[in-house]
């Protein structure tokens, strides 16, 4: 199957292609699909994705420090 697709004028790559691009396992890529953290398409039982979506998911996944719970006594 090919690397990009086009749907509707938008064009989507591939979940392997993604994972190449973030470092992020394919399951994970078809993980943020299916909740709808990123924009995605399944088209014949793959994922595609759109590029940006991803990128700015991982930016801010990237940014994102968690705190410590602060103890109440």
């Amino acid at each position: 199957m090919t690397q990009d697709i086009n749907l509707g004028g938008t064009i989507y790559i591939s979940s392997k292609r993604a994972a190449e691009i973030t470092g992020y396992s394919q399951d994970y890529i078809g993980q943020l699909a299916r909740a709808g953290q990123i924009e995605a398409r399944r088209v014949a039982g793959l994922w595609y994705v759109l590029e940006e979506s991803l990128l700015q998911h991982k930016h801010k996944a990237d940014e994102f420090v968690p705190t410590p719970p602060i103890r109440v006594s």
